[in-house]
C-alpha cells in the first residue's frame, strides 16, 4: 500500500507544478504597422492613323477614315494628360506627310470630348491637337484599357506627286 501512496503524491505534486508554472507565465502585447502606397502609372500603347487614297482634285478636306489611337491602362485615380508632337516632317507650323522630296499637309485633331472612344470631329470642325498642349483626361475610374482617338485631317487641293506618304507622331503621356 506504501507504494501505491507514493506514486500518487508524485502525480499530486507534478500537478501542483504545473499549476504554479502556468499562472507565473506573463504575455505582453503591441501592434505592428502595415502600409502600402500606390503610385500613378500608365502602361501605352498606340494604334497607326491611316488617311488611304488621297485625291488631290477633291475639292474636299479627308478625314483619316481610321484614326490612330492611344490605349491607356492607368492605375485609378490617375489622370492622364496625352501630348502629340509635330512629327518628324514638321516645317513652317505644319506638320508633313513625305514621300522621298515631296510633301502632303495634314493636321491632327482631339476627339470631340475625353471620354473614352468618343468620335473624331466632322470634317471642317475640332480643336487641333498642339504640340506642347496637353489633351487632359478624366481620371481613372479602374485600370482597364481605355482607347482615346487620334483624328486627321489632309486638307483638300494639294498639289502633290505619286507617292506613299508617311510621317511619325511621339505621344507623350504625362500622369
Amino acid at each position: 500500500m506504501l507504494k501505491l501512496l507514493n506514486n500518487k503524491s508524485v502525480l499530486s505534486a507534478a500537478a501542483v507544478l504545473a499549476v504554479l508554472a502556468a499562472s507565473q507565465s506573463a504575455q505582453a502585447q503591441t501592434t505592428l504597422g502595415v502600409s502600402a502606397s500606390i503610385g500613378a502609372t500608365c502602361i501605352v500603347t498606340t494604334s497607326n492613323m491611316a488617311f488611304g487614297l488621297y485625291d488631290p482634285t477633291s475639292a474636299t478636306d479627308l478625314n483619316a477614315p481610321t484614326p490612330g489611337q492611344v490605349q491607356l491602362s492607368c492605375t485609378t485615380g490617375a489622370v492622364p494628360r496625352i501630348d502629340i508632337n509635330n512629327g518628324s516632317n514638321f516645317s513652317g507650323g505644319t506638320r508633313r506627310l513625305a514621300s522621298g522630296a515631296n510633301f502632303l499637309n495634314y493636321s491632327v485633331f482631339q476627339p470631340t470630348s475625353n471620354a473614352a472612344g468618343a468620335a473624331c470631329p466632322a470634317v471642317g470642325s475640332g480643336t487641333a491637337w498642339a504640340s506642347g498642349t496637353p489633351f487632359v483626361l478624366t481620371a481613372a475610374p479602374n485600370t482597364a484599357a481605355r482607347a482615346y482617338n487620334v483624328c486627321g485631317r489632309i486638307p483638300a487641293g494639294q498639289a502633290s506627286a505619286v507617292g506613299s506618304y508617311a510621317d511619325t507622331l511621339t505621344a507623350t503621356i504625362t500622369f
